[in-house]
């Protein structure tokens, strides 16, 4: 499995030459599918590092999971 830094870097010179419009349509949906999984791998290791964030909550003076505010 790729690091995240991998992965990043991938889906972003993918996104490149998407951009560039130098590839055929064959070409660019492979290219766009190939996106698609450095995303998810993306959005995977993202995932998996939130459950193990704990966060100092001053107010109970314990560790508490990372919970998003939004």
């Amino acid at each position: 499995m790729l690091s995240f830094e991998q992965a990043i870097k991938k889906l972003e010179d993918a996104s490149d030459k998407l951009r560039s419009g130098d590839l055929s349509l064959e070409e660019s949906v492979k290219l766009y599918e190939k996106c698609v999984e450095y995303y998810k791998t993306c959005n995977t290791i993202l995932e998996e590092s939130k459950q193990k964030i704990e966060i100092f909550n001053p107010d109970t003076n314990k560790l508490e999971k990372f919970e998003e505010s939004c």
